[in-house]
């Protein structure tokens, strides 16, 4: 839509793009550009220049705007985005919110005809999330812009509010549903549910309970929070109020993500409103695995030796007098498996950079087994972690899947019958694919799991992960913790860095929080962190009770 195709990437097209009202043939690559702009998933990959404002202004000096028209389109925009105390302040101060902010806000002030934002939100903590949904409300409102917004994202619950419109996409790139919100989630449930997209719990539910009574709900409004939900039932008689209740504690209803439940407290209200007497046990307690207290006690005192240690450690970036991590304890066992978790910026990515011996601490030690990694053979340490980065491409260098899947082990000295012994099994995690082919021709879900083979292949005892869950809808992400969960079960050491905090908090055993302050909280009982976060929304609380795992 925005020229990329078939201006700067080529393949072969069939069939005709018409951008308002013109084939994308007619126009010049830098005219379009003019009227289509595209916001990336990660905004380091867009920002060019040192600050704010000078970003603004980027594309405006580039097309030669007068200066005058150039500060005032600027103080406009920022004022509008209400990022005008920002403009002076440095990118790389910026939170991840921030940052998209102010490239939205670098597309905004050339008035584009469309904007594309390609899964905005998938880097952004919790805050970041909120900031920027709220700003891209705040556009379509105000009617100030003449503007068309399409945006990319797997989880519909959060562009419910600013999406008028929901086009899905099959496995083949084909349009399976095109429609309004209201008609996609009422007429088109069954197709919806077919598709990878994350459904909201609450609209599975709606559906159960449309399938098994006879009322018309189709002049209703669906309920997507716990206040429009009492609402809902209230007008409910007792009949469809039992059965309702019912079929909310059916045990085949597991949510998949409500994000209309936001804190701790609507929990407890939740349970309030479907059954006084729950055996005075959610279950949310029930589904944290923390109803046998006894059972909970023995797994931690279980665990196994210090396989990972921290002491004291500290890091600086070149040329910075900001601390990403200071005097930082840590003490990771033989079969942990955690989530690590905490606000852009805190310092997740650079503690896994640490472990994985990437960097090297600017001060501080850090211990594999006991023994200083500055004692410890680069090669003999390497062969015991495997390191999944953000992008999955970073990992990716050789022209075909045997070759990149078999470069670890060859390089560590492995057999070559044993590496290939293990090829056709890791081959098969990626999908029904080709030895040979191309591994930049795979899906980003693929190319994930070619990430995981290529370090499952070697079996390291300890795999870090960050933020390995972005752009993947929701099959993907099923595959990919199931294949962890059952890798930990192997006795495998596991640490992943996300900000999906449900999925985490189903999957690991130990929640660690980095926050910017340098602390670090570990958290063994997630019923304990779930109380300590109950401002923390959007929290998707019900889909922390997801069934239990197998």
């Amino acid at each position: 839509m925005n020229g990329i195709i078939p201006w700067r990437l080529k393949g072969l097209m069939k069939g005709r793009v018409e951008i308002l009202g013109k084939s994308v043939w007619d126009y010049e690559f830098n005219k379009l550009s003019r009227q289509v702009g595209l916001v990336k998933q990660n905004p380091l990959d867009q920002l060019v220049t040192f600050t704010v404002k000078d970003e603004i202004a980027f594309g405006l000096e580039n097309l030669l705007y007068p200066k005058e028209e150039i500060e005032e389109r600027i103080k406009d925009i920022a004022k509008f985005m209400n990022i005008d105390h920002l403009l002076d302040r440095n990118i790389d101060q910026l939170s991840g919110g921030q940052k998209q902010l102010t490239i939205l806000s670098s597309f905004l002030v050339l008035n584009p005809k469309i904007l594309i934002l390609d899964e905005p939100i998938a880097f952004l903590d919790q805050d970041s999330e909120s900031l920027l949904l709220e700003r891209l409300k705040h556009i379509i409102d105000s009617n100030l812009f003449d503007l068309t917004l399409v945006i990319i994202e797997h989880r519909l619950s959060r562009v419910k509010d600013i999406a008028d419109k929901i086009i899905i996409l099959d496995d083949k790139g084909s349009i399976s549903i095109n429609g309004t919100i209201k008609d996609t989630f009422t007429n088109n449930f069954d197709s919806l549910k077919s598709t990878n997209v994350r459904v909201p719990w609450i609209i599975d539910l709606f559906h159960h309970f449309k399938e098994e009574t006879e009322i018309d709900l189709s002049n209703k409004e669906i309920p997507w929070d716990f206040a429009s939900l009492k609402y809902f039932i209230a007008d409910l008689n007792q009949e469809e109020k039992k059965l309702f209740r019912r079929i909310l504690m059916d045990n085949e209803i597991m949510p998949h993500e409500l994000e209309s439940f936001r804190n701790y407290d609507d929990v407890i209200k939740f349970r309030d409103v479907y059954s006084e007497k729950m055996k005075q046990i959610t279950r949310a307690e029930e589904h944290f695995d923390i109803r046998n207290k006894e059972k909970v006690k023995n797994e931690l005192q279980n665990k196994g030796e210090i396989i990972l240690e921290t002491k004291n450690l500290t890091f600086e970036y070149p040329n910075s007098d900001i601390k990403a991590l200071s005097h930082l304890d840590l003490k990771v066992k033989e079969g942990d498996f955690i989530g690590l978790i905490g606000p852009n910026g805190s310092g997740k990515t650079t503690l896994l950079y640490l472990l994985a011996n990437l960097y090297e601490p600017t001060n501080g030690d850090i211990c594999f087994k006991g023994k200083n990694l500055k004692d410890i053979d680069f090669m003999e340490y390497a062969q015991n972690i495997g390191f999944i980065f953000q992008n999955p491409e970073n990992m990716i260098f050789k022209s075909s899947l045997r070759e990149e899947i078999m470069y670890g082990p060859k390089n560590f000295g492995i057999d070559e019958q044993v590496r290939e012994s293990y090829l056709e099994k890791l081959i098969g995690l990626i999908g029904e694919v080709d030895a040979e082919r191309n591994p930049f021709k795979l899906s980003w879900g693929q190319k994930r799991r070619l990430n995981l083979s290529s370090i499952f292949v070697y079996k390291p005892s300890i795999i870090l992960l960050d933020e390995p869950f972005i752009g993947q809808d929701q099959r993907t992400i099923d595959s990919i913790a199931q294949t962890l969960y059952i890798e930990n079960k192997r006795g495998k050491t596991i640490i992943i860095s996300s900000h999906d905090y449900p999925l985490l908090l189903k999957y690991t055993k130990t929640i660690l929080e980095l926050n910017h302050d340098g602390t670090l909280r570990h958290y063994d009982d997630k019923l304990a962190f779930f109380k300590e976060h109950k401002n923390l929304g959007p929290m998707e609380i019900l889909k922390l009770i997801e069934g239990k795992r197998n």
